[in-house]
């Protein structure tokens, strides 16, 4: 069994090579193999009995080493500083210890090769003397004490902020420079007591003090201590995903997944090397999360997270492939639910950004595994657009804002607003579900419009609408791009469900460019991505007849290809944009033929081109590329 996050890697450094050292020296001394220099052991003894100036102090016990007296160079040496440091830990187990701790810390803060080495000297001593190790299992559980009433003291928690599980597993509650001031007890309680670590751990309400034992390199290289810790920390969820507030699981997942994406992104290893250890931890993981009595609350509220992390940033969008993302990790975690999954939550956390990640979560679930999970049920979700004017600045109003807070369709096609259209999609009355949303959004396009709250609504501006109904019609697209995909066998009856979507999207975008001015360029972005699917859909002149989809769509869909260039021809801006993306989406006699059809003016067009072209670059952004095609076309 691999006990570490990490793969043993190639090469050894020098500073490693001298730490390798060191600690056999330690070893050799403690086992009773070199006795120290007596003088060395007096100057100590004095110095924990008066202390004084800890740097001049080391300095002194440094020349003891050295041949010439002089101690700048054993100060930098590995093994003597070995050698001093167990010579110290030796004196201070001897009597007295907690008396002396702060005199030892005052002599480890002057040496970076002290820091490193006195808890391995401390520990191998320890398991030596049963009332030292008893002793300094005390003194470490102490620290953690001491420093969480330090934390609380120095920035004490708003009690009308508390902090939120996102905020844990987000990382956000953190030091912003690392505190190694907890790492070396971290290190001596995971040696010498793992019982009393996890109950420190347990006790811990601070999570920055939580995060600043994480990020302890015994964290960061121990995997079996992740694992025993996970086992054993407190139930957290319950089965519907409420949490009881309880940090220490939580803040392990979010460590468990760090350290996961982490290894998988080394490149020191062969890729198949490290592709097969980064499966076998995802199983590891997977294994020890799912074997906890919470893991169906797990699974629901760390999935939920997963998946918004999958929507914010899509594999098939990264710049460079990893060997696991946030979808690989989901998947896995549902490989371990039973059949009888019941996806029912709390009603708690509809005050949240959850429920349409949630209702995500459950789609991409059934997309992968659809004999286990259920299309996810999209009542509420639906009923969450019928609001009226008086419910605007309301509760109801005040939900559908925290739902929506996480989908900002700034660009059509935003791959949140598509798996949230998939979902609506597996419905078997997807058009009409979508236009049911439309006509509920009467409310939202008043205010749009006509600004109707501005004077009775502090925390809702006509933007906030904007927003919203740039979220809505991009779910429409996303359906529309989840029904017209070319099937196995052709269903006409949902095809026509989708001609019907299209044509309620394309009145939609068009109303929505005349009354908003927040998301006047989106508008016109999902028009262009409108007319690239209906150009798709049409069947070149001189080509064989088709009784496919493509030809069931371009029959059954309004407004036909020729009238959709027509209508955007009205605006001369538009057409100049759109037809350079049309070329792309099918061949140039085809876009002949249609404009033909559309009675549009070529020559006109060329001519308006030409003067956008002349114009400052910023203000129409028409290049002579525009210009060329215009008059290729005519």
């Amino acid at each position: 069994m691999n006990k570490e996050w990490l793969l043993p890697s190639a090469y050894v450094s020098s500073t490693e090579k001298d730490y390798n050292s060191a600690l056999g020296l330690i070893n050799n001394y403690a086992a009773g193999n070199i006795e120290y220099p007596p003088q060395l052991i007096a100057l100590i003894e004095n110095y924990f009995f008066a202390p004084g100036d800890a740097k001049t102090a080391l300095k002194n016990f440094a020349k003891q080493l050295s041949d010439t007296d002089e101690a700048s160079d054993i100060l930098d040496d590995a093994e003597s500083l070995a050698v001093l440091c167990g010579a110290i830990i030796s004196v201070w187990s001897s009597k007295e210890t907690e008396d002396r701790l702060p005199a030892l810390l005052a002599l480890i803060r002057h040496s970076w090769w002290l820091e490193q080495l006195w808890p391995v000297a401390t520990a191998t001593l320890a398991r030596l003397n049963e009332s030292f190790r008893s002793t300094v299992v005390t003194l470490a559980a102490q620290h953690f004490i001491n420093a969480e009433v330090k934390l609380n003291s120095e920035h004490p928690e708003d009690p009308a902020d508390p902090f939120t599980l996102g905020d844990i597993w987000s990382g956000h509650i953190r030091e912003s420079r690392s505190n190694e001031s907890s790492w070396s007890w971290v290190r001596l309680l995971a040696e010498l007591d793992a019982e009393q670590l996890l109950a420190s751990m347990k006790l811990i309400r601070n999570p920055v003090l939580l995060n600043r034992v994480l990020e302890s390199p015994e964290f960061y290289r121990n995997y079996v201590l992740w694992e025993c810790l996970t086992l054993r920390a407190a139930p957290s969820f319950g089965d519907d995903g409420t949490w009881n507030g309880e940090i220490l699981l939580p803040s392990l997942i979010r460590h468990g997944k760090s350290m996961l994406l982490h290894v998988a992104d080394r490149q020191e290893h062969p890729k198949d090397i490290l592709e097969a250890h980064v499966k076998y931890l995802l199983a590891r993981l997977r294994d020890t999360l799912a074997q906890r009595s919470d893991f169906i609350g797990i699974f629901k509220r760390w999935g939920t997270w997963i998946t918004r992390q999958t929507l914010n940033f899509p594999a098939h969008e990264t710049q460079r492939k990893t060997l696991i993302d946030s979808n690989d990790l989901l998947m896995a975690l549902a490989d371990k639910i039973a059949p009888s999954f019941s996806p029912a939550t709390s009603s708690d956390l509809d005050n949240s950004w959850e429920p349409w990640v949630y209702q995500s979560m459950l789609a991409l679930l059934h997309s992968e595994k659809p004999t286990k999970f259920l299309p996810p049920d999209i009542t509420s979700f639906l009923g969450e657009w019928d609001l009226t004017l008086e419910e605007w600045d309301s509760g109801k109003g005040q939900s559908l804002r925290d739902h929506a807070r996480h989908y900002h369709a700034t660009r059509p096609g935003d791959y949140a607003c598509k798996v949230l259209g998939y979902s609506i999609a597996l419905s078997g009355d997807f058009a009409n579900d979508w236009l049911k949303m439309w006509d509920c959004s009467v409310a939202l396009r008043e205010i749009l419009e006509f600004s109707p709250t501005t004077q009775t609504s502090k925390n809702w501006r006509p933007s906030d609408a904007s927003s919203l109904m740039r979220t809505l019609v991009d779910i429409g697209l996303g359906i529309l791009d989840c029904t017209t995909y070319e099937p196995e066998t052709l269903d006409t009856e949902a095809l026509a469900k989708s001609a019907k979507l299209f044509a309620a999207l394309w009145s939609a975008t068009t109303e929505m460019l005349s009354i908003d001015l927040y998301g006047d360029e989106f508008w016109a972005h999902i028009q262009q991505h409108l007319a690239i699917r209906r150009i798709r859909w049409t069947i070149e002149p001189g080509q064989p007849a088709e009784s496919g989809y493509r030809a069931y769509l371009d029959e059954a869909t309004h407004p036909k290809a020729a009238n959709l260039l027509k209508l955007v021809s009205t605006n001369t801006g538009a057409i100049l944009k759109l037809l350079p993306l049309l070329v792309q989406n099918t061949t140039k006699g085809n876009l002949r033929h249609l404009l033909a059809k559309a009675q549009i003016d070529m020559t006109a067009l060329a001519s308006s081109a030409r003067k956008y072209q002349q114009a400052p670059e910023r203000k129409f952004n028409i290049h002579l590329h525009h210009v060329d095609l215009i008059e290729e076309l005519g």
